[in-house]
């Protein structure tokens, strides 16, 4: 298996304002290569302020690359496309997206939509078609408090794509939130995995709302070893890539990029 980071934390507060963007971007690539990460994934905001020459120049000169853009299938399938083209041209491999976020107002026990878990599968595949033809694949994550989170949700929207277009990026944070068995999640698909984000989760913090109160690595509550354990057994040997959102860093983001790859490194010894 190889190591990611999400770099957005680095740069987000910093959309639309280029100066402060790109410093913060060549920071961030800069950190996490030191810290021995063999990948970086981010928005696809960063194409407002790089071309993809520039990224992949950036990365290679310290001697990292860019895995993947993380998507909303929100943005619209024209934007989508032309996010897939900035990937393929800064020869990253995956486009990855998750499905509309919920209003805020509903929770994990509302009715499935099943007209909308469809409308989404239907998406991927036309998307999924396009990943390939410019040379990326597409990845649908289960992000909670999204049309596609919850187990029933996964399940349908899987019978309506095809697995050679759109294959699965998993989460165990996101599954444990929202209710999802994460083993039978790892089982079932195995196939279909291609990439895995890896969380760490306390549950007794309030301040992201929602249970996502994310922590570095090893510092939480969540059965990473198992997770580790079963990604094994399934003969996963992709890409799994860690990160936290902003306002959940330890300390700030390059310490808590250090404690997740120190985690990696000695427990997992990734």
């Amino acid at each position: 298996m190889k190591t990611a980071y999400t770099g957005w934390m680095w740069v987000n507060q910093y959309v639309g304002n280029p100066e402060p963007f790109r410093s913060q971007f060549i920071q961030c690539v800069k950190e996490l290569s030191y810290l021995g990460y063999d990948y970086l994934e981010n928005f696809p905001f960063i194409r407002r302020h790089f071309t993809a020459s520039e990224v992949k120049k950036i990365c290679s000169q310290y001697g990292v690359s860019m895995s993947a853009l993380y998507c909303n299938l929100s943005e619209g399938l024209d934007e989508l496309k032309r996010d897939a083209e900035y990937i393929a041209a800064m020869e990253g491999n995956y486009m990855i997206c998750s499905s509309q976020n919920w209003p805020k107002d509903q929770g994990l026990d509302c009715p499935v939509d099943q007209d909308a878990v469809k409308k989404d599968a239907f998406l991927c595949n036309e998307l999924g078609t396009y990943c390939r033809e410019v040379g990326i694949k597409l990845l649908h994550n289960h992000h909670s408090y999204t049309t596609v989170c919850r187990l029933p949700e996964i399940d349908e929207f899987a019978r309506h794509t095809d697995p050679d277009l759109v294959g699965f990026c998993v989460d165990d944070g996101h599954a444990m939130v929202a209710g999802v068995d994460m083993v039978h999640l790892l089982k079932t698909y195995a196939d279909r995995i291609e990439y895995v984000h890896v969380k760490d989760l306390d549950p007794t913090l309030s301040w992201r709302g929602r249970g996502l109160s994310w922590v570095p690595l090893g510092l939480g509550t969540l059965d990473i070893p198992g997770f580790f354990e079963v990604l094994r057994e399934i003969g996963f040997d992709g890409i799994v890539c860690a990160g936290l959102p902003a306002g959940c860093e330890k300390i700030n983001h390059f310490e808590s990029a250090r404690l997740s790859r120190l985690y990696l490194r000695s427990a997992q010894g990734l």
